[in-house]
């Protein structure tokens, strides 16, 4: 029996238009950083504090795309009917590490910022998001772990 649920369809087409738009940002941060405080494009987080970002952002942009990539892998397990499988697992462990870089990259810069130039609150906010993240996707992942833990005491005890 195929899954087919439309939001999983809508899901993965929106996680595969972020690898567009995450490509988009790596291209746009540096001409957004040069932005006039006249130019239709200014945006004042990023004009007025680029210089200090920019570096964390750039070096957590592959922990993005692997994200993206498992997420991509998960929703095509699932549309293929594979939900409870050590592969997602995997691919939810992954997730759950690029989470915790992009977590610590961001309290790191924060430190870094706060101690040399200024403090700049986004930051911090922002790395607590990741954290945050990590701490859903794990437990996504634990849960998908005892599933497949009672899903093979089910087919042993049949």
């Amino acid at each position: 029996m195929k899954y087919s649920d439309k939001t999983s369809g809508i899901t993965q087409f929106v996680v595969r238009l972020c690898y567009f738009l995450l490509a988009a940002s790596v291209i746009a941060f540096p001409v957004l950083m040069r932005a006039g405080e006249d130019d239709f494009y200014y945006f004042v987080m990023i004009a007025g504090h680029g210089r200090y970002l920019i570096v964390p952002f750039y070096l957590v942009v592959p922990a993005g795309y692997v994200a993206l990539f498992c997420l991509d892998r998960i929703l095509t397990n699932i549309k293929k009917d594979v939900v409870f499988d050590e592969r997602n697992i995997k691919l939810l462990n992954i997730i759950t590490l690029c989470c915790l870089f992009a977590a610590v990259v961001g309290l790191v810069s924060y430190v870094i910022i706060a101690v040399i130039y200024k403090s700049i609150e986004t930051v911090i906010l922002l790395a607590l998001g990741e954290g945050f993240m990590a701490l859903v996707v794990r437990v996504v992942r634990n849960v998908f772990k005892k599933a497949i833990e009672i899903k093979e005491e089910n087919d042993l005890t049949v």
